[in-house]
């Protein structure tokens, strides 16, 4: 493990990245570029990140579902048991 005291100058990660300060020329670039994108393209954007979210939940309970339901079906003969043994006494 590096002692945090030999973090390279310039650099705010303790792991030798870059820091936030030092976006590079690429970035720096961009930064500066004025054209603004329309409705349409956030829409279209928006529309692509709920698609995605709503297949990751659809997923989750695809997954989730089966193993509930296997629960409870082993749960029913553990109650029906439970159920009996408290009648005898």
């Amino acid at each position: 493990m590096s002692d945090p005291t030999d973090i390279p100058a310039g650099s705010s990660d303790p792991n030798g990245g870059p820091s936030d300060d030092d976006l590079g020329e690429p970035v720096a670039e961009l930064a500066q570029l004025t054209w603004q994108s329309g409705d349409a393209f956030g829409r279209k954007v928006t529309g692509s990140i709920e698609r995605r979210i709503l297949t990751g939940r659809l997923l989750d309970v695809a997954w989730t579902a089966p193993l509930v339901i296997l629960l409870e079906f082993l749960r029913v003969p553990f109650e029906s048991l439970r159920s009996s043994g408290h009648r005898r006494r």
